[in-house]
């Protein structure tokens, strides 16, 4: 029986494969036009990059597949042959139809086919109103030659017939028992700690052949799944929109757009350091537990410190949002995890790069973690480094290579930058599992050790990068920008929804600096987000399209911070922080004094998350 229901499954998985691949093609043909300037191996490269996506979203098609042969190999009824051909043929023409619909989307968005396009369908008029006749020709046509290609090729290449073969329940005990590790491999991508997702893909540059790679179906499903609460409404409405509008407004108003300025030269390099999982609490010393930073600490009097600055997030995707498109974090969804989505965020490589500025990303790990990759590679970096790019023999942990070796890396290479640079690093060793080769430093017994001991070494190579940078010619222009992604639990042990979990520290310093600003503490409150529109006005460059992000050097500026957590919204002002679960209806957080404050900064949160997703639901 072996001998015809293994070669049965395979097939199909094999069919599958190469039904994604005419998909592809279509999709490349079709817009032909906006890929020629790639160059014909870009393109053709783009099948070899896809194969992975391609073999996640076959594996997921195959899970039904593979009870109805189980059953088949126990039964030999040809109900079961049946069943799953005509599976095979809905899935053929729901495919076609899905890669179809997104050739005239994506022509005019730049954007595969995602959940968003079913809210359209409510009103199909509307669509096939404003919709070229040639966009709808076009879609229609290639829906039908892929479903009857499809169709024709399963029938040619899917043939089975076991009527006549001699059962052996041993053989479907053991098809029951290996065959859904090998789905669960493919779905997931392998046993890496990061599984699979849109990212995994990107090779190129250029926006559209990466695309061209993405699975359409295995992308439309996870959009879907990833917003099917958000589909019809915004969950978080709490007022009515002009009324949410104008106090979001407000708040962000400015008596006089003005900024203080730091800087004493005019378009320095800049070198963001993006610190995994630095919470504020490494630069404090309690019980056994003394400072994990301390040459982070003895920067402050070299540079301008931020005591009361507050992370967006609690992961590194929405952390990345936040201090490169200083757009803050929602509950329960991060845009990074959505090309469909981030694609409309301003980012600051891209104003820097109008301005003649050589940018370039480094990480030791996986940049599929959260997509950062697809936003990284979308906002076009010139130069991106990621775990894969570093030679075999450098020592690597779980996650990717540790945290002195991504800062020799970024050395050895900007000796070669063009400038004016920014360099964008990406630490990795204060990340679960710690598993850098430092001896723990803190012997506490502790559950934080292994945390604090990760940072005291991440801290030492910052600092021996900082010390090796004073001998660069590039060295007197640079300003250098350190801020964590994240807070972290710690030794300080505060509850999960306050605000002195959220805080984190943020530095600039470097020869670029003002003097006048070397030792010097601000204490007022704000966001990692802040930073992006803080930078531009600094550098003179227009960061109006960052709408969320405040300018921290200017005096007139509000002070507040909005942190998000699972369903609820948290905010600090000078008064006091509260953090408001949006399901129970109830404080999980308050340090206010009075009721009447708390009820204005309430209704003043609820309007920033209630605009905040309302935009985040239009993109």
């Amino acid at each position: 029986m072996y001998k015809k229901i293994i070669p049965y499954f395979f097939k199909q998985y094999l069919f599958l494969m190469l039904f994604f691949v005419l998909n592809r093609l279509i999709f490349i043909i079709y817009n032909w036009g906006i890929l020629t300037d790639i160059g014909y191996s870009d393109i053709l490269m783009s099948f070899w990059h896809a194969l992975y996506l391609d073999n996640s979203a076959a594996m997921y098609l195959m899970v039904l597949p593979f009870f109805i042969i189980l059953f088949y190999s126990l039964f030999k009824s040809t109900f079961f042959e049946k069943m799953n051909r005509f599976y095979f043929y809905v899935i053929i023409i729901v495919v076609s139809i899905i890669t179809s619909s997104e050739l005239g989307i994506y022509e005019e968005w730049k954007i595969k086919l995602n959940y968003k396009a079913i809210t359209y369908m409510e009103r199909p008029d509307e669509v096939f109103n404003t919709a070229k006749g040639s966009v709808i020709f076009f879609s229609f046509f290639f829906m039908i030659i892929q479903s009857l290609i499809g169709i024709y090729g399963f029938n040619k290449l899917i043939k089975v017939d076991i009527k006549n073969t001699p059962k052996s329940y041993l053989f479907s005990v053991l098809y029951f028992l290996i065959a859904p590790f090998i789905i669960f491999y493919g779905i997931r991508g392998g046993f890496q700690p990061i599984p699979i997702n849109q990212s995994d893909v990107f090779f190129s540059k250029n926006n559209n052949v990466n695309q061209a790679a993405v699975n359409s179906a295995w992308n439309f499903m996870h959009s879907i799944v990833q917003n099917k609460k958000f589909i019809n409404k915004n969950p978080f409405n709490y007022l009515s929109d002009a009324e949410a509008e104008q106090i979001v407004k407000k708040m962000h108003a400015v008596e006089k757009d003005t900024t203080e300025n730091i800087l004493s030269v005019e378009k320095p390099n800049i070198v963001l350091i993006i610190l995994e999982s630095w919470t504020y609490d490494v630069l404090i010393a309690k019980d056994k537990y003394g400072v994990a930073a301390p040459k982070f600490k003895q920067l402050f009097k070299e540079g301008l410190f931020f005591d009361n600055i507050y992370a967006t997030g609690t992961v590194s995707d929405q952390g990345m949002a936040g201090i490169l498109s200083g757009y803050p974090a929602q509950p329960t969804v991060s845009i990074i995890k959505l090309p469909q989505k981030y694609q409309f965020l301003p980012c600051m490589n891209e104003v820097l790069k109008t301005h003649n500025y050589s940018t370039s990303y480094y990480f030791g790990g996986q940049l599929s973690y959260g997509n950062i990759k697809g936003y990284i590679y979308f906002n076009e970096y010139d130069k991106i480094i990621e775990g894969i790019d570093f030679d075999d023999s450098i020592p690597q942990g779980r996650l990717g290579v540790h945290d002195e070796y991504l800062f020799e890396r970024n050395f050895e290479e900007l000796k070669k930058e063009k400038e004016p640079f920014m360099s964008v690093m990406f630490t990795l060793s204060s990340h679960s599992p710690y598993d850098q080769s430092l001896q723990n430093v803190f012997k506490t017994g502790g559950e934080f050790d292994d945390f604090l001991t990760s940072v005291y070494y991440t801290d030492s190579c910052l600092n021996s990068y900082l010390n090796e940078a004073k001998t660069q010619t590039w060295y007197k222009n640079t300003l250098f920008v350190l801020v964590a992604d994240h807070s972290h639990a710690s030794h300080m042990k505060w509850g999960y929804h306050s605000h002195s979990m959220r805080k984190i520290p943020l530095l600039i310093t470097g020869p670029a600096l003002k003097p006048e600003y070397k030792g010097k503490t601000i204490h007022k409150i704000f966001s990692q987000i802040d930073i992006t529109s803080t930078l531009l006005a600094q550098l003179k460059f227009d960061y109006r399209k960052f709408v969320w992000s405040k300018n921290m050097m200017n005096p007139y500026t509000k002070e507040f911070a909005y942190y998000s957590f699972d369903d609820g919204i948290g905010w600090i002002v000078p008064s006091g922080s509260y953090a408001y679960d949006h399901d129970l209806k109830k404080y999980r957080h308050n340090t206010f004094a009075d009721k009447d404050s708390l009820e204005i900064e309430l209704k003043k949160g609820k309007a920033y998350l209630q605009i905040l997703f309302k935009e985040y639901l239009n993109y």
